[in-house]
């Protein structure tokens, strides 16, 4: 049987490192109110005001924003990883989390984005296969 996880407070289904497979999600930054949270008369940065945003599938949570869309150096403004959607694309449904940055979508003590992941999270998995038929 497959259990999907549901997270009450960000409103998403799945995990960091998840595939999701679905087109439209709740905005990150606005919590899918259309709003600017701080400036309640102002519209979404992310969304322009529709409350939901598209992704391209397949998709994970943003790992460098975990999900919320929003910087956290200041929260007013979107993610440099997501534009604060709160989701990302990937390029292929065989993923693993990221060696370098253990899938934070940071590097250890650096605030800045992961080089590897570009601030994903996770990275295509490698074919074994290949790997060993280019050592020999």
């Amino acid at each position: 049987m497959y259990w999907k996880t549901f997270d009450w407070k960000s409103q998403k289904v799945g995990q960091k490192g998840e595939i999701l497979n679905k087109t439209d999600y709740k905005c990150g930054f606005c919590k899918g109110t259309g709003l600017m949270p701080s400036k309640k008369s102002t519209r979404c940065p992310a969304c322009l005001g529709a409350a939901t945003v598209k992704v391209s599938s397949p998709a994970v949570i943003c790992a460098y924003c975990n999900g919320e869309g929003r910087s956290f150096l200041n929260r007013d403004l979107t993610c440099i990883i997501c534009k604060g959607k709160g989701v990302v694309s990937v390029s292929s449904r065989d993923i693993e989390p990221c060696p370098a940055c253990k899938g934070r979508g940071r590097e250890r003590g650096v605030d800045l984005p992961c080089l590897i992941c570009k601030g994903k999270g996770v990275v295509e998995k490698k074919d074994e296969n290949l790997a060993l038929s280019n050592e020999q």
